[in-house]
């Protein structure tokens, strides 16, 4: 039985908002210590032996448009990375560019996206990363593996990062999308799963949780602007929410042999619900937006409100979330000065704040369903 659209998220803003107070009043009780007042001469200064710098880490994202993030700056941030590079760079190899066919870029290309944000992170981590996209455009995974398998079954990579088609581990009650198929997402991540261990024994497979899409909350809701419709939306929200949550997380655990859910939908309803980021795109608000909206100029050119896809603000805290996953680095310590905000035009202090909600997302969410009637692994269409 699927959860009522119309179910209420406040058990689950609660929960969140309690973690963050607690969060924020255990980090503001701090411990001092003082020099000594001795005479005791310092000690001779020890020359310290060079780093020798961390073995290089191959990276694949696998994917569509909220991998490579359809928008500019966001879709072409970091390309340009060489293949078979002998050291980590803050450039993306874009495994599908000047490609033909299945794999053809629709966008112009070569991609960066939020790869290329993770790229940016772990260069001012001082990690060495080698990143790679391979992302086809409305496209799911099992598409992805029939049409690239060959550069996903490599033995190079050290991590291969998985996020599917978005309808797809939802119920056609909750999209109107014939893609929708949750047993089929986990059959996929089984597939690619495999397929990655059987040439890279030792690499870590991931999966990208993504996040719930104000355009279907809006469509569950009514019209916009009549009578209750706010508060519908909001419910409904955190139904696509939780049912992406429970969706990934059932594949990992019915998989058995992934290394972790990167949560950044738990991120983004963190950003919503400790005021952050504005949850509601027809509601007036100064906060930004997570999803992309409709600019000035965009590129590509759109007529409408996109609201599916990651905004500048989006896509970074979906980087943040995927750096924090993948590598075990807090993000928090990048602060106000981080490269990849400052390019793409996030301000200082909501980089901090985006920075915090990323590391709390995965070190504090449970992969524990939450409202699940049924294992989404067992439901087909």
């Amino acid at each position: 039985m699927q959860t009522s659209p119309f179910a209420s998220m406040s058990s689950r803003v609660l929960r969140k908002l309690a973690i963050a107070g607690m969060s924020f009043a255990l980090s503001s009780c701090g411990g001092g210590g003082g020099s000594g007042s001795g005479s005791t001469p310092n000690p001779p200064v020890v020359p310290v032996p060079p780093i020798a710098p961390a073995a290089l880490q191959r990276i694949l994202f696998v994917g569509d448009s909220f991998t490579h993030g359809r928008y500019a700056p966001v879709r072409s941030y970091n390309a340009g990375g060489t293949q078979d590079a002998a050291t980590g760079s803050s450039r993306v190899v874009d495994e599908n560019y000047g490609q033909t066919g299945a794999r053809a870029e629709l966008e112009p290309g070569p991609w960066g996206g939020i790869p290329g944000i993770f790229a940016a992170l772990a260069v001012e981590a001082s990690l060495n990363y080698d990143v790679h996209i391979e992302a086809i455009s409305a496209t799911s995974l099992d598409k992805n593996f029939a049409a690239a398998a060959s550069v996903i079954e490599q033995s190079k990579w050290n991590a291969v990062v998985l996020q599917e088609l978005s309808p797809k581990p939802l119920t056609f009650a909750l999209t109107g999308s014939t893609t929708s198929d949750p047993s089929a997402f986990c059959s996929s991540v089984k597939a690619i799963e495999q397929g990655v261990h059987g040439v890279a024994a030792s690499a870590n497979v991931y999966l990208y949780e993504t996040w719930p899409r104000a355009d279907l909350a809006q469509a569950l809701s009514g019209a916009v602007g009549s009578t209750g419709y706010h508060d519908r939306y909001v419910a409904n929200l955190a139904v696509l929410g939780n049912a992406n949550h429970n969706a990934y997380d059932s594949a990992a655990s019915h998989d058995g042999a992934i290394a972790g859910v990167a949560p950044v939908g738990d991120a983004w309803e963190r950003a919503w619900s400790e005021g952050i980021a504005n949850l509601d795109p027809s509601a007036a608000s100064t906060l930004p937006l997570l999803w992309y909206n409709i600019e000035t100029v965009n590129n590509p050119a759109i007529s409408a409100p996109d609201l599916l896809h990651p905004s500048i603000y989006g896509a970074y805290l979906s980087g943040l979330v995927l750096f924090q996953q993948v590598t075990g680095s807090d993000v928090r310590s990048f602060g106000a000065s981080e490269s990849a905000a400052q390019a793409l035009g996030i301000p200082a202090a909501t980089a901090v704040q985006l920075q915090r909600v990323a590391w709390e997302a995965v070190t504090q969410e449970s992969a524990a369903p939450i409202d699940q009637a049924v294992d989404p692994c067992t439901l087909t269409q």
